[in-house]
């Protein structure tokens, strides 16, 4: 006959799968390879090379963030450098599709949690028309690489240009997120930033598109109206169908207002673990997998870890 614990003991495991995060650093691992290399935009020749460099690297990073139970990337938006640019003629959905294949069988296997962010110059809001036109076709690179690796991912963006505003930078891109495909729209995150749209701003972006919020809890520190950061989480769970993403970082001391961390201060990510629960945690630290491994040992050491 099977034995069972007691009941107490299955609420008791229940509670640390509630409490549990998945602990994730962004597009390299400076001690292993380079997933996130680029070329210059006059030697487009040589992008089929440095994109299979990048995804071999892809690969060899998830198995080791595996062992060592870091279960979160961010994958570089450099993994096929320019892929979305007009001069691009290298057809890498097609050349490319074998080993993202690869890259998407082990993120599916192990249950690791991806995402992408493209970079400042993707403004979805923007006034300029062009912009948003070359903003939508790298949004679209995105899905389609996540969508060759056949998993899922999330594709995080700001609300971004201001202009006009920030209720009319809110309308510009609730207008705009109707032009997207549904492959793309079904991906799409926003966060709050550090200077000007803050999580109740996102709140709007989301009651106008339903898309997710993700926290970032150093711009919050910067940029909020006057709730904590354990408030500002619960009003961004209820974006959620699964489990909310969450970027930590903490202040570079002596340096302007929103520069990240060189490297993990073990005392304020104890606080932030004792703060927050059932969250998927990314590191926006400047030394990568160094601070996954000790963010990794903390939250263990907290009972706070999921792992595969």
């Amino acid at each position: 006959m099977l034995a069972f614990p007691p009941f107490g003991t299955h609420l008791y495991f229940l509670t640390l799968l509630l409490l549990a995060v998945k602990i994730g650093y962004v597009s390299t691992n400076r001690s292993l390879c380079k997933a996130d290399s680029t070329v210059k935009l006059d030697h487009l020749e040589r992008v089929k090379g440095v994109a299979n460099s990048n995804l071999e690297c892809l690969k060899r990073t998830l198995e080791w963030n595996v062992e060592h139970d870091i279960l979160f990337f961010r994958i570089s938006s450099n993994t096929i450098p320019f892929a979305s640019h007009p001069k691009m003629t290298f057809d890498w959905r097609k050349e490319m599709r074998g080993l993202l294949e690869e890259v998407g069988e082990v993120i599916r296997e192990k249950s690791i949690r991806i995402s992408m962010h493209p970079g400042q110059y993707t403004v979805l809001n923007s006034e300029r028309g062009e912009v948003v036109r070359s903003s939508i076709e790298e949004l679209k690179y995105h899905a389609d690489l996540l969508g060759l690796m056949g998993v899922e991912g999330k594709i995080q963006i700001h609300v971004g240009s201001s202009k006009g505003g920030k209720e009319e930078g809110v309308r510009r891109f609730v207008e705009n997120f109707s032009l997207l495909p549904e492959n793309l729209r079904n991906r799409l995150v926003v966060e709050n930033d550090d200077r000007v749209y803050t999580v109740r701003d996102c709140l709007e972006v989301w009651r106008g598109t339903g898309i997710p919020i993700v926290l970032d809890n150093l711009h919050h520190s910067l940029n909020n109206d006057g709730e904590s950061l354990e408030e500002a989480l619960d009003l961004v769970r209820g974006t959620w169908r699964g489990t909310p993403m969450m970027d930590y970082s903490s202040q570079e001391p002596g340096e302007r207002r929103g520069v990240h961390a060189s490297t993990l201060s073990e005392t304020d990510f104890r606080d932030f673990l004792k703060v927050v629960k059932d969250v998927d945690v990314m590191l926006e630290i400047k030394d990568k997998e160094a601070s996954a491994l000790k963010a990794v040992r903390i939250a263990k050491e907290m009972n706070k870890i999921k792992s595969f």
